[in-house]
């Protein structure tokens, strides 16, 4: 009896412990609050978050209590983590050898590079297309158990392909290429629905499909002929959609964007070489564009490129953006993304800035790494904005992005769930 009267004064020792646990609020001052991108900001408010969730917004200033502590934001600008809907975590500078590299060393890559990124302000990504997919899978799943520091990944595994397409490996040995095939290349409707569900078995959060080559491929030029067939992107497709996944395009050359959209999918990547037809494809199934804009820049930045290389892209590149500049007057929903693991990772705000260069407002370039890039995702009701109910995703800047769009490439405050992560 003595022994049953000491569990219980343990077990309400410990519950008390929990609620106690429960009951801490963390109050953020902001100086100013873009709640809600694509409204205007309010200044001196306080963010209560509890639980690793935003429980309520006030106007002022509010004192903290017996059960709360304070993080002074007043002289910053504050807003919603930002977000990336293309990012490859296991690519990065230098570049792998893939028939040496293993899976243990992508791992590695992987969790400096979503550091880097969540330190960067980007507190959600889409990792659309892993080296190994056990790799992106054990990351993703490492963050969430707070194992391991970084942006929440919805991960697509490796990505969908046709043999001999931008996502095999063409020029290998008969032998070493059936030893590095992945289960994600396929051929034919019925060979593609099992593509996904072997993506889908390993955990996969998320679809990428490649409908064209890649910019260097000689099928991903822009009157390059869609890399798959019709039935291949549809069977893709359904057999993500019924399995509750988005999926997201690969696409630079014209026919592919239009084939992946009359495929449906959920976003078309990359989407280089536009024409009015697309355009109006857009817009018409309400297709989110990511467009991976200060790639360009970056390549264009390189010292390494030849002098005829350079001439041919930026010529290429100004032909790119007057279709684009278009689709951005003309309203074609569009989302942040940066294909970065091409580029450096950490760099990701830059994109921003591409944006606006293409006429957005600095208002609409947020709104494509915050709510637009949640609605992308289905996620709307749990991240993108600052509201009752939702993830404490939450970074802050010592300017004004309004003013400023290059603002966000110096974040100095991140939070995500709640926790703290940087602060400057």
């Amino acid at each position: 009896m003595r022994q049953f009267g000491i569990l219980f004064v343990v077990c309400f020792i410990l519950v008390i412990s929990i609620d106690a646990n429960a009951d801490e609020t963390t109050i953020v001052h902001a100086g100013t609050l873009l709640a809600m991108p694509g409204e205007a900001p309010k200044t001196e408010q306080s963010l209560f978050i509890r639980d690793g969730k935003v429980v309520e917004i006030r106007d002022g200033y509010a004192d903290a209590g017996a059960e709360s502590t304070v993080i002074d934001l007043s002289d910053k600008f504050v807003m919603p983590g930002l977000m990336d809907m293309h990012v490859h975590f296991t690519l990065g500078q230098p570049r792998p050898d893939y028939a040496r590299t293993s899976s243990s060393d992508y791992t590695i890559r992987a969790v400096a590079n979503a550091k880097k990124t969540l330190m960067a302000g980007f507190t959600t990504v889409r990792d659309l297309g892993a080296m190994r997919a056990e790799s992106i899978i054990a990351v993703r799943d490492g963050i969430n158990r707070g194992a391991i520091v970084g942006p929440r990944i919805l991960a697509a595994g490796e990505s969908i392909s046709a043999t001999a397409g931008h996502g095999d490996r063409r020029g290998l040995r008969h032998e070493i290429a059936d030893v590095m095939l992945s289960a994600a290349m396929c051929d034919g409707a019925d060979d593609c629905r099992r593509a996904v569900r072997s993506q889908y078995k390993l955990g996969a959060d998320t679809i990428k499909i490649h409908a064209t080559g890649g910019g260097a491929d000689p099928n991903g030029r822009q009157d390059s002929p869609a890399e798959m067939f019709d039935d291949e992107l549809k069977a893709v497709v359904d057999t993500a959609h019924r399995l509750g996944l988005k999926v997201g395009a690969h696409a630079h050359g014209t026919d592919g964007i239009k084939a992946a959209i009359r495929a449906g999918v959920d976003s078309v990547d990359h989407s280089t070489w536009l024409d009015e037809e697309a355009i109006d494809m857009y817009l018409e199934y309400g297709t989110y564009m990511v467009r991976t804009g200060y790639l360009q820049e970056f390549f264009l930045s390189r010292d390494t490129m030849p002098a005829n290389t350079r001439a041919e892209r930026a010529a290429n590149k100004e032909i790119m953006e007057v279709q684009l500049r278009d689709a951005v007057r003309r309203g074609v929903r569009m989302a942040m993304g940066t294909d970065a693991g091409i580029m450096p990772h950490g760099d990701n705000a830059k994109e921003f800035g591409y944006y606006v260069e293409m006429g957005m407002t600095p208002m609409q370039a947020i709104e494509t790494g915050t709510v637009n890039a949640a609605a992308l995702l289905g996620l709307e009701d749990e991240i993108g904005h600052l509201a009752a109910g939702m993830d404490a995703d939450i970074v802050a800047t010592d300017d004004d992005p309004l003013d400023d769009i290059s603002a966000l490439e110096r974040i100095s405050f991140v939070m995500k769930g709640g926790v703290t992560h940087l602060s400057e």
